[in-house]
């Protein structure tokens, strides 16, 4: 049954709050969702904050703030009863659905971090983090994931049957994409001072992205007279990580940039401006930002994560995540070979453009009706 004019609520929180990688999926699933089904009406649920106004222009979809008295209140709380209210058909979270919710749920997982002891955390965030998960996955009609490797890692650690879970891969915004060099390089020297060659990296504030040890791969090829000037990495970060990756760098620790938070549309023309993407993390639910640095052109040299191997394998060179020896050397391979650098760059052109939003928002909108349609 073809329910057009389905109620559908989402938790905003990710977009308002500006939660990277789950902001990212957030905004284009919407976006291609609206567009999709036009008939069906989107309500997005926050917290705290104001509406993104990259979405504020649809016709079919509208905010609405809940305030509560903590974030922990509002999942518990407020929302089942605001749920209620608004008749809402099915809602959609990431992570966490509220526990007391009647109306059916799906849950987008995009890994299993949580339950893998990768990252820092304390006890007790980490005992309710992973309690708040596992109810979820356990209420939530469906389960959405981005590869077949956050697939097995969910079902194993949080005990969900492999049938609830869906494998909805994720897209590429169409704004990531192929730039002259000139321009992109231009732009990069007017926006962050960034002149010559360089390697790039995003996103690597979790320990689990390995960013000391990129910074000993790139003291090492500073060592060997390759011709690279800077590592740049784009991202938050704390003084501690900072520290670190400095450290790691030695000698080469001045031709090192942090350059913070950047928007999307500067995004692509860090990409092009690139002359190799590094992304050596050891554990990842997709790995976004490889599949956008090989839309926008940039050859690839990544850690060789389940999730990352699953896409990325013909269209780049992966490495085991704790060498950072290994590391260096494809490095350098793609830095003085510009023949290998241009099949890189071609093969992930190619395997990029398979890989759309609204391919995503297709898949995800299947599992909406078999939710609805299956209580």
């Amino acid at each position: 049954m073809e329910n057009e004019g389905l109620r559908i609520g989402y938790d905003a929180r990710p977009i308002v709050s500006r939660w990277t990688g789950m902001r990212t999926y957030a905004v284009n699933l919407l976006r291609e969702l609206v567009q999709l089904k036009p008939k069906a009406n989107f309500r997005l649920y926050f917290h705290i904050g104001e509406p993104d106004t990259t979405l504020l222009l649809c016709p079919n979809l509208y905010w609405k703030q809940v305030r509560a008295i903590s974030g922990w209140w509002w999942t518990m709380f407020q929302m089942p009863a605001t749920l209620r209210l608004d008749k809402i058909d099915l809602f959609h979270a990431e992570y966490i659905v509220p526990p007391l919710s009647t109306c059916p749920s799906i849950v987008t997982m995009h890994d299993a971090i949580s339950a893998m002891f990768l990252e820092p955390s304390g006890l007790k965030a980490r005992i309710v983090t992973n309690l708040l998960s596992f109810i979820s996955l356990q209420k939530a009609r469906f389960v959405l994931v981005p590869s077949e490797s956050a697939k097995r890692d969910v079902a194993r650690l949080f005990k969900v049957p492999l049938w609830k879970i869906f494998v909805t891969p994720y897209g590429v915004s169409e704004s990531f994409r192929p730039l002259p060099k000139e321009i992109a390089k231009g732009k990069v020297y007017e926006r962050f001072g960034i002149n010559g060659r360089f390697i790039l990296t995003v996103n690597f504030f979790r320990p689990r992205k390995n960013a000391p040890l990129l910074a000993a791969a790139f003291r090492q090829l500073h060592r060997r007279f390759v011709p690279v000037d800077w590592l740049v990495l784009v991202g938050a970060t704390t003084e501690g990580l900072k520290k670190q990756i400095l450290q790691a760098a030695g000698e080469a620790s001045d031709r090192i940039v942090f350059t913070g938070y950047v928007n999307d549309d500067d995004l692509p023309f860090l990409y092009s401006a690139s002359d190799v993407f590094a992304f050596p993390s050891c554990y990842e639910g997709f790995g976004l930002p490889v599949l956008e640095a090989m839309a926008c052109g940039s050859p690839v040299v990544a850690g060789d994560a389940p999730a990352v191997n699953e896409f990325a394998r013909p269209a780049a060179i992966l490495v085991p995540p704790k060498d950072w020896k290994s590391l260096a050397e494809a490095l350098e391979q793609v830095l003085v070979n510009e023949n290998l650098a241009e099949s890189l760059r071609q093969k992930g052109l190619k395997l990029a453009s398979d890989f759309t939003w609204s391919r995503t928002a297709s898949l995800t909108w299947q599992v909406y009706q078999k939710a609805i349609s299956n209580p």
